[in-house]
């Protein structure tokens, strides 16, 4: 089997990204559900990850169809990006590995700057404290930034705008709010400090402050 230089490329990239964070994601499940404020609620904790996994499982068929391994229909159903003369859909999947790259260092660089405060899930930990380093200091959630930026990437780069319209419909929401209830609870256990970090932050959940919009 032969892959596109587009998929042959993000499989090097998630791969090397599954390498370097595997240690801090071993510590970060380690200390899921122990934090002294947690709720176990669907819609904060797991529909988030499950719709995240979901985009990826779509993403993973459209790279498949792109590159003729799946086969009985046809693959622009999948890869719309087939569509497009052939320049444009190539600029298509490697703007994707570009997002990818980025996505990447920012949800990977996001658990590291987060450090002995990051888990898997949405709580807070004994010694929580305000983290203002890092890539922390560009944008408030940038592991949820790096993770929308890594599947909106990944579907680019396979070509499907179906996978990438699934993650800026389902998939960012949802971690949108998760962010905005991570705040409401450092808030009311980290009191002024946070609320003085998110106003020097201008809010910017997921998109860096230095870009001139976004959320």
């Amino acid at each position: 089997m032969e892959l596109n230089l587009p998929t042959l490329t993000t499989a090097v990239l998630v791969s090397i990204g599954a390498v370097i964070s595997a240690p801090v994601l071993y510590k970060g499940f380690a200390r899921r559900g122990k934090g002294v404020l947690y709720e176990k609620n669907f819609l904060i904790q797991r529909a988030p990850q499950y719709s995240t996994l979901l985009n990826v499982i779509l993403i993973a068929a459209a790279h498949l169809a792109n590159n003729g391994v799946i086969s009985g229909f046809d693959p622009a159903l999948l890869c719309q990006a087939r569509l497009l003369p052939a320049p444009f859909g190539e600029a298509v999947q490697w703007g994707g590995v570009a997002i990818l790259v980025s996505g990447l260092i920012f949800m990977v660089g996001g658990w590291i700057s987060l450090a002995e405060c990051f888990t898997t899930d949405a709580e807070v930990l004994d010694g929580h404290k305000v983290r203002r380093n890092g890539l922390l200091g560009l944008v408030m959630h940038p592991a949820y930034s790096g993770i929308i930026q890594s599947v909106l990437g990944s579907g680019l780069a396979s070509g499907s705008f179906v996978c990438a319209a699934f993650t800026l419909a389902v998939v960012a929401p949802l971690w949108l709010n998760r962010a905005k209830y991570e705040e409401s609870i450092l808030i009311e256990n980290l009191g002024p400090e946070y609320k003085q970090y998110g106003e020097e932050m201008k809010w910017r959940r997921l998109v860096p402050k230095f870009i001139p919009i976004g959320i």
